[in-house]
């Protein structure tokens, strides 16, 4: 619930200040004309009263940095491996189980996993009708335990902040033929787009905002002329990725792009397309192999210009 309390002008903490569990972020009191000044209480707060004056106080119970939207106070908890999930994020993440209506999809080790509803999902050949009970018999045909997706979180669950996804779009689906790789989630920033081509367009990439990034060759593209046409083909050219071998030469590219972004995660750098596709033409232009980028002083000095920025 949001509470609404007082506060002098200017007690506020700034925006992106760091606060750590318990700090006391701003006090309520009244201003020499007698007038009062109202916030909201956002996530990661809670009030508390001052026995001794009796004033109200907003106080951290988290540890992140402090962020105020006119009068809307919040804490955005900074923990590297907690993932905050906001609708319209991409997410990669592998079936753990499969449920009457729904499976359950594991985005980050160690927190609660995500729901992927039936309704949620594209039918064979994009059929758009009601899922029957014969369609919850056969979601094993679709998903099973252990497959890897890409998705979008559809909604945050206000009960107990459960992340509700879907795969609606032509663009989310199931994953093959590739490499996974893991970072922090905090290590990923929020951008437009989290679905990129790199390396002279012959790798496609999936920054999961989880931490999740998936990395493959890139598919073959072609038009479709309506919904059902784009479905078939969308199809036709997930099958023809999964059973086409990658070429050796593909897989190198793979290889290198993937421990691109561990010389990120191991200096603790941002994960973004441009420092991955810098390090990797940096590690060619050194004559490097793939498995050299990861000994400690390869590492550090194709991430030099990233550590600096």
């Amino acid at each position: 619930d949001i509470i609404t309390i007082t506060m002098t002008t200017g007690t506020a903490a700034p925006s992106l200040h760091l606060v750590i569990p318990g700090q006391v972020i701003a006090t309520s009191s009244t201003d020499a004309n007698g007038d009062e000044n109202s916030f909201l209480r956002g996530h990661g707060t809670f009030v508390e009263r001052n026995p001794k004056t009796g004033e109200d106080r907003l106080v951290a119970s988290v540890c992140g940095t402090v962020h105020r939207v006119n009068k809307l106070i919040t804490v955005i908890p900074f923990c590297e491996s907690t993932y905050q999930g906001h609708v319209g994020d991409l997410v990669v993440g592998r079936i753990t189980s499969v449920g009457t209506s729904r499976w359950t999809v594991a985005l980050v080790p160690q927190q609660k996993d995500a729901s992927l509803p039936l309704s949620g999902v594209h039918l064979p050949g994009g059929a758009q009708r009601l899922r029957t009970a014969q369609d919850q018999r056969d979601m094993r045909k679709f998903l099973q335990e252990g497959d890897l997706i890409s998705a979008e979180v559809h909604k945050v669950q206000q009960s107990d902040g459960t992340l509700v996804l879907h795969t609606r779009s032509f663009r989310y689906t199931k994953l093959e033929n590739g490499t996974l790789i893991g970072v922090p989630p905090a290590l990923i920033p929020r951008r437009k787009n989290h679905y990129t081509t790199l390396i002279e367009n012959t790798l496609d990439v999936l920054w999961g905002t989880n931490g999740n990034i998936w990395i493959q060759r890139k598919m073959r593209e072609q038009g479709g002329e309506d919904a059902k046409d784009l479905a078939d083909l969308q199809e036709q050219l997930r099958e023809e990725h999964a059973t086409t071998p990658v070429d050796y030469t593909t897989r190198q590219s793979i290889s290198r792009l993937r421990n691109a972004i561990e010389c990120l995660r191991l200096v603790h750098a941002m994960v973004t397309p441009e420092n991955a596709e810098s390090i990797y033409w940096d590690s060619v232009r050194s004559n490097l192999k793939p498995a050299d980028m990861l000994i400690p002083e390869n590492t550090l000095e194709l991430t030099k210009t990233c550590r600096n920025t």
